[in-house]
């Protein structure tokens, strides 16, 4: 009998090797490499249950501390978790891989993997013309006396 996560493991392969889902790998991973947390977290977590092979502890490792040192609390446990299985000289090889990241271009976010139509683009502001403040007034005569108040009936 096959365990939950190994199906889901090879379901989730074979959706991989589909082509939407190999153009949205590439949208992931070049997010990931820019360095988007959630795009490092999704692509920790396919390394380690999609692809479903021990060789792939070490990249997924590297990925999920990629994205818990960007304060990503989620990565955070899958990290710890993952750690606590793995021999010290493979965490200490994905702490060097993490060593030597560079982000490669601009952030970026990955598509949605739903097709919908792009939101439209926010209304902008009309330019508002510059203005100096009003003239102070001229300060009223000194000579000017109020007028007395009356007092007040108990």
């Amino acid at each position: 009998m096959m365990t939950l996560t190994r199906t889901i493991g090879i379901l989730l392969a074979a959706f991989l090797w589909s082509g939407t889902a190999q153009a949205d790998l590439d949208d992931i991973r070049r997010a990931a490499e820019a360095g988007n947390t959630e795009a490092q977290l999704e692509l920790g977590v396919l390394f380690q249950y999609g692809f479903n092979y021990k060789d792939n502890e070490i990249p997924a490792l590297t990925w999920y501390m990629l994205s818990a040192n960007q304060g990503n609390a989620k990565a955070v446990k899958l990290r710890d978790a993952l750690k606590a299985k793995m021999s010290e000289k493979d965490v200490q090889e994905a702490m060097e891989q993490v060593a030597q990241y560079k982000p490669k271009g601009q952030v970026v976010t990955p598509a949605p993997a739903t097709t919908t139509a792009p939101a439209p683009a926010p209304a902008q502001a009309p330019e508002l013309p510059e203005f100096s403040p009003a003239p102070e007034a001229e300060a009223p005569a000194a000579d000017i006396e109020p007028a007395p108040v009356s007092p007040v009936a108990p």
